[in-house]
């Protein structure tokens, strides 16, 4: 009951923190997006991509360990973020030279070489990010709503001035590397509250923690790679305006991972647990995830699928038109991801991080082949394909080693009932979309959904039981 409630809390904020954040962060992308127009917003979008590849190195999968580990020895939390935060600043400024030297390497125009200047500095900033591990293993995660609404309400005032003065692409990238900037301040800051951090260096420490992130910075290696190749070879075969239509529908797409993103943080330490105390409770809370994440994913798919015109037109207006098609295949590899992250987390929290390693190396290899055989003939279309079934083959990869050998059940348990209602609400939106709105249409989709779920048994007494310690939580 308690462990509900907490999770309860804690999903919570990070949901509220999700939707707030991303609706912010949503509205300073609308306003660049169409400020600069397709070419430019295919640099400003092209600079933060070139400097992900980068982004892997300041962590090195030492932030997952930071967790699980804070989670089971809470009294060691001090040292623990101390040390990692050394080790994060240490390789913040490994990232920030290697990125300096390739931008000087490789032939950019100058415009695009000042674009990426500006943004590498971000690498330099998340060298605090072991400060997050604080709010991820202690459940306070109302503080990283605090500090995600300050950034983005920095980052839309900075966007505003910025027009109102007619500023130039550089200062929209400032813009995005300053509210980084702020996040992290606020962050390490607030930690007082929680946890006083230890900067007392311990070597053996820090071997063990570079130790067991290995596996998990093999996989941020080749995760970089199957998130942003496309838009790097979309950049230099296609040109920046097929960038700026793939990645206004690739945004979109992005902000919804947010949600699988905050159910997996709020249960990863709570799995990490589990699976030291009670076996039982950590398969539990896999297949309860798995269930809901699955639905949810695939519902969003269906009814983005449908709505993507009225999204593209609405939202970043005609010369956006060729975005359309993108978001229609891109909206799937975001319903694959909700089970993708899940699949990470479960790996982790179990100590077999190794395997994510695998499913990120598969996913990149299944990306580069794929975009180099349809980009130069299908361009963005081609590069939302590849992404698609990247994401579909290491999903598929970590789902079967997760029910082979760690929990020994169906992988596709409680998938039949969601893929029913998915068919019922497709037939639904195509019959009367000639009569109705798209937009009333989804919105009447969501309890015919529901409906089907509840009539073929997918809502079983488990979920009942959750459902009303979650209201009588409320109702206290």
């Amino acid at each position: 009951m308690q462990t509900v409630k907490y999770l309860a809390r804690n999903s919570g904020f990070l949901f509220l923190n999700g939707i707030a954040t991303n609706i912010l962060s949503f509205v300073a992308m609308l306003y660049i997006a169409r400020y600069l127009g397709p070419e430019d917003y295919g640099i400003f979008s092209f600079a933060f991509a070139f400097i992900y590849f980068f982004s892997f190195i300041p962590d090195l999968g030492v932030h997952q360990i930071l967790v699980r580990e804070t989670a089971k020895e809470p009294e060691k939390a001090g040292k623990l973020i101390g040390n990692g935060t050394i080790i994060k600043f240490f390789l913040a400024f490994i990232a920030l030279l290697l990125a300096l030297v390739l931008i000087n390497v490789i032939n950019f125009p100058l415009s695009t070489k000042n674009a990426l200047y500006i943004a590498a500095l971000g690498l330099l900033i998340s060298g605090t990010g072991a400060y997050g591990t604080i709010y991820e293993a202690k459940l306070r995660m109302e503080y990283s709503l605090l500090f995600n609404l300050a950034s983005r309400v920095f980052l839309l005032v900075f966007v505003f001035l910025a027009i109102a003065n007619h500023s130039t692409l550089n200062v929209f990238i400032l813009a995005s590397v300053s509210a980084t900037f702020l996040h992290n301040l606020l962050m390490v800051l607030f930690s007082k509250k929680l946890v006083k951090v230890s900067f007392d260096v311990d070597l053996p420490l820090m071997k063990q923690l570079i130790k067991e992130a290995i596996p998990i910075a093999v996989a941020s290696v080749f995760t970089v790679v199957y998130f942003r190749i496309d838009v790097l070879m979309l950049s230099f075969l296609r040109g920046d305006a097929e960038v700026g239509f793939y990645s206004a529908a690739y945004r979109l797409t992005d902000a919804l991972v947010f949600l699988p993103a905050a159910f997996t943080t709020s249960t990863f330490p709570l799995m990490s647990k589990y699976f030291k105390d009670s076996f039982d409770s950590f398969s539990f809370a896999y297949a309860r995830t798995f269930k809901y994440l699955f639905a949810a994913g695939l519902l969003i798919a269906v009814l983005v699928t449908f709505t993507s015109e009225k999204i593209i037109l609405t939202v970043y207006g005609p010369e956006y038109q060729n975005s359309i098609i993108a978001l229609q295949i891109l909206i799937w590899a975001t319903a694959i991801t909700f089970i993708s992250v899940l699949i990470s987390s479960t790996c982790v929290s179990s100590g077999n991080q190794q395997i994510i390693s695998k499913t990120a190396i598969l996913a990149a290899l299944l990306n580069v082949i794929l975009n180099l055989i349809l980009i130069p003939s299908t361009g963005y279309v081609g590069a939302a394909i590849a992404t698609v079934f990247s994401v579909l083959g290491s999903m598929t990869f970590g789902l079967f080693w997760i029910h082979k050998n760690l929990l020994h059940e169906n992988p596709l348990k409680g998938a039949i009932s969601p893929l029913i209602g998915a068919c019922v609400v497709s037939l639904f939106i195509i019959l009367f979309r000639s009569y109705a709105d798209i937009l009333f249409l989804s919105v009447a989709s969501v309890p015919i959904f529901a409906a089907v779920l509840y009539i073929t048994g997918w809502i079983d007494s488990d979920d009942k039981s959750i459902l009303l310690k979650l209201i009588s939580r409320n109702t206290v």
